[in-house]
């Protein structure tokens, strides 16, 4: 068996932005994708635990009303550590997922808005990568005890 198609792969998108959610999953599935599409982060994650065996890319919004992409992420990680992702970020860009202890490249993180070549790229790009998860880094502490 060999290295499965765009038409094969299978991507989780979640994003609480309706008219956001809409133009992705249009995007991938002009591509040849499967997509499962949630509105939070309790909703993508039931979807996942449903198609876990299936589910080769999350495109996770950073910020849900329910928790966040990179804490869904982790979840997910937790459970099919092969994930790949993109996180979807509005403001603040990668440094974002930072905070939970992702050391999230520019390759795994697009800004909106965002042109639709774009984003095939990335997926494209993330699918074929060697490291299929952002590494996690664990915070250094200074002396004052204050995280840097």
């Amino acid at each position: 068996m060999g290295v499965p198609t765009e038409s094969q792969k299978t991507v989780l998108l979640v994003d609480d932005e309706e008219r956001d959610r809409n133009t992705i999953r249009q995007i991938l599935q002009g591509d040849g994708y499967t997509v499962l599409v949630a509105d939070s982060y309790q909703h993508a994650y039931g979807e996942f635990e449903s198609n876990r065996d299936v589910v080769d890319l999350l495109i996770a919004d950073i910020a849900l009303p329910d928790g966040s992409g990179c804490e869904l992420a982790l979840a997910i990680r937790n459970q099919k550590p092969d994930i790949r992702v993109i996180f979807v970020c509005g403001h603040f860009g990668a440094q974002a997922c930072r905070f939970y202890g992702l050391d999230v490249t520019d390759l795994q993180c697009i800004r909106k808005p965002f042109a639709s070549q774009e984003l095939a790229r990335r997926v494209l790009q993330v699918l074929a990568a060697a490291e299929p998860f952002p590494r996690l880094y664990v915070k250094k502490t200074l002396a004052s005890g204050v995280s840097a």
